[in-house]
């Protein structure tokens, strides 16, 4: 008697086995589910059954749990060659979805590099106040005026293209500001690009920012001016 019941359990995993698989070819996935869950509890130590409740579970968007069937199968068979593959994309997806974890903020270790930095470059101490203030973004990523003063830093050691890499993300960091502005023209003249050097000198001459400078903007004014296209 034990082994003909053993017997009729295996022809009855079988025909569920088969039943899942024409569920899952005919895309109706969640019969498929519940068949292949059924076999899980029918004849968990199968690590086939746990393989196509995986891939089930993976086509319905369910990557957590098909990173849990997919884990159960290797556990019974380490060398599952479409376990591991399934598994290892079920992980690349979970990490694509999942929110990237919020970067953890200084603002007083960030304001104190930045207002070290200041004193540097008004020093000429341009080299210095660069590792400063690579070290206050680091603190504060996205910090507009930091990137304002690297973009000057750089700028009082040559390294005109980089500077404007500066400026052109501090403008983005905070559309408010136009010190970012007056930082590009310099730039671009620098570069030896006088007509957009003389667009953004003539943008901060006009801008209404509250840190706009009225000497910088008598300058800016000036500039744009004599650069500007004849």
């Amino acid at each position: 008697m034990p082994f003909l019941i053993a017997v009729l359990l295996a022809v009855d995993t079988v025909s569920l086995m088969a039943a899942g698989d024409r569920a899952f070819a005919a895309r109706d996935f969640r019969a498929a589910l519940v068949v292949y869950q059924d076999l899980t509890r029918e004849d968990p130590g199968s690590a086939p059954v746990w393989v196509r409740l995986g891939e089930t579970y993976a086509r319905m968007g369910h990557d957590a749990e098909a990173g849990e069937s997919f884990s159960r199968a290797l556990r019974l068979d380490r060398k599952n060659v479409t376990a591991k593959e399934g598994l290892a994309a079920s992980r690349e997806r979970l990490a694509i979805l999942s929110p990237p974890p919020k970067p953890v903020v200084d603002d007083a270790g960030a304001r104190e590099r930045y207002t070290a930095a200041v004193r540097m470059i008004n020093e000429r101490n341009y080299r210095d106040a660069l590792n400063a203030l690579d070290e206050a973004l680091r603190k504060k990523p996205g910090y507009a005026v930091a990137l304002v003063a690297r973009g000057s830093a750089r700028m009082g050691l040559l390294d005109y293209d980089a500077a404007a890499g500066d400026y052109s993300a501090a403008r983005g960091a905070d559309p408010s500001l136009a010190s970012p502005l007056f930082g590009l023209a310099e730039a671009y003249r620098a570069l030896g690009q006088p007509a957009k050097a003389a667009e953004l000198y003539r943008e901060y001459a006009q801008s209404a920012a509250t840190d706009v400078q009225p000497a910088l903007k008598e300058y800016a004014l000036r500039n744009a001016q004599s650069l500007a296209p004849q």
